[in-house]
């Protein structure tokens, strides 16, 4: 689908929920919310394929949801957690996964509902981060997570509900949102939904979480972990998730370390990002580029 037709298809759906609402605002805004949850049909290329065919598959439930879980590596060996984006899948990983197996890692994947292998039909970022949890309780405490874009959102959230003495050593955060509202805000835009829709929406989101969708502040949560050593990884021309998400990631968790990937899009697939990002979780070596955390005022963190 060219950008084209993706947008007119988007304005012909937010068209639809629009006038839906006039009739019934609260279902309308239900219809909304299940749209906004479902990744789009899994399209797994060859190279990917046999990818995760080396894996040792397993089908099983975490936190209660389906989950596919991808292992490869010792048994014994220690963990390390990979964590993909809104529609990608363990092919991801390819170019990652062996350079860890030879620093003798254990690395598990997973596919969350709605992607890859799993034949779930709704996915989010509070059920995402409850698996991530679920796989770490399930497996122990991480050297590592590795996390992009949806899932590294997800795995900020996972983490910061960890106790410390399993949160993992390292962290990689690639190029993922920090504010669940700013999200949806986006989502309403993208779609064009009228306030009387976007307000139930809304409502229905903080009921089911149980809390004010501006609670689900992710970056405001690396503040509580600076036992963590983190690298924030971020094109400043990404196109897909604004290069302020970094900067709000950055501002406020200490000891963080920012490395701008120029050029690197939001997919960030360049041979020298994934090459930093080996060296940080195998050697500890943080990048001469990365930028050192420094406390920035309240009043000067981006918003978004």
């Amino acid at each position: 689908m060219s950008a084209m037709s993706q947008k007119l298809f988007y304005c012909l759906v937010g068209l639809a929920f629009n006038l839906w609402g006039i009739v019934s605002p609260k279902s309308a805004a239900h219809g909304a919310y299940r749209l906004f949850g479902r990744p789009p049909k899994p399209n797994l290329r060859p190279k990917e394929l046999q990818f995760i065919d080396t894996a040792r598959q397993v089908r099983c439930t975490v936190a209660g949801y389906p989950v596919v879980e991808y292992h490869w590596g010792p048994e014994n060996g220690e963990m390390i957690l990979l964590c993909y984006g809104w529609r990608y899948n363990a092919g991801r990983w390819r170019h990652y996964v062996p350079v860890l197996l030879n620093a003798g890692y254990r690395v598990i994947a997973y596919d969350p509902p709605g992607h890859g292998l799993n034949s779930g039909r709704f996915c989010n970022v509070i059920l995402n981060s409850e698996i991530q949890e679920g796989l770490i309780g399930k497996y122990g405490r991480p050297a590592a997570v590795l996390a992009h874009s949806f899932g590294g959102a997800s795995a900020v959230r996972a983490i910061s509900r960890l106790t410390p003495e399993i949160r993992p050593k390292r962290a990689v955060i690639m190029a993922s949102f920090s504010h669940a509202a700013r999200l949806f805000e986006a989502y309403r835009d993208a779609i064009g939904l009228w306030p009387g829709v976007y307000d139930n929406l809304v409502r229905e989101v903080e009921v089911i979480v149980g809390k004010p969708l501006e609670d689900f502040d992710f970056a405001k949560l690396g503040s509580s972990l600076h036992d963590i050593q983190t690298l924030l990884v971020h094109d400043p021309n990404d196109d897909v998730t604004p290069f302020s998400n970094a900067l709000r990631y950055h501002a406020y968790w200490p000891g963080s370390r920012l490395l701008r990937a120029h050029g690197g899009g939001h997919h960030l697939g360049l041979a020298g990002v994934t090459g930093d990002v080996l060296r940080f979780l195998v050697e500890g070596k943080v990048p001469d580029a990365a930028e050192e955390f420094t406390s920035v005022p309240p009043d000067q963190v981006p918003t978004s």
